[in-house]
């Protein structure tokens, strides 16, 4: 999918949901349709990948398993856009750590856009994904997460500042056998020695 169908989805989305007479219905969205609709990336994306739901009052629950009111509009969706079965999908949720350990800025900057009456999606921000991209490149060997992050572009403090989170927080070390390669694909060789 790429930009243009990604809105086209979100607008169907919310044109199901509105017909259903469901309940609004607030996303957390991360991956590569946070990327491509926030135009930090231009990669087209296999699906959507919901981290999180928000209630309307702005509390964070759980996005997996996803409401049966969304998988239907979804499956709605697919059909009529012919798309993947899965293209908006919650495993992201359940595959993923728990949220309440992300730092409180990654909250604060969430870009949150309108899909009509119904849907709102908040897409995590750049440093936000910067920190995602980062703990999938530690643990998987997926070519997209090394692009993503060479798209999104960080700093040299912004890479040490959240790898150095990356690794207190989510791997409880200091260091990880996959840094040196990382930090030299992406032009940052020269923090490799603060983390050895």
């Amino acid at each position: 999918m790429n930009e243009a169908t990604l809105i086209s989805a979100f607008e169907l989305l919310d044109d199901f949901l509105t017909a259903g007479k469901t309940a609004p219905v607030w996303l957390v969205v991360g991956g590569g349709s946070a990327l491509l609709v926030q135009r930090l990336s231009t990669r087209q994306t296999k699906d959507v990948d919901v981290m999180a739901m928000r209630e309307w009052e702005g509390n964070v629950v759980s996005a997996y398993p996803l409401p049966a009111s969304v998988k239907q509009a979804a499956a709605r969706v697919a059909e009529e856009l012919r798309l993947d079965p899965d293209w908006l999908n919650g495993a992201a949720a359940l595959h993923g750590f728990d949220l309440s350990l992300l730092p409180a800025w990654f909250w604060q900057e969430l870009d949150t856009r309108e899909y009509g009456q119904n849907l709102k999606i908040s897409f995590i921000g750049r440093k936000g994904l910067i920190l995602l991209k980062l703990s999938a490149a530690l643990d998987r060997d997926q070519r997209r997460d090394i692009e993503d992050l060479a798209c999104l572009k960080p700093s040299s403090a912004e890479m040490e500042e959240l790898l150095r989170w990356v690794l207190r927080n989510l791997h409880e070390t200091t260091t990880h056998p996959k840094l040196p390669t990382l930090l030299r694909e992406l032009q940052h060789a020269d923090l490799i020695p603060g983390f050895s």
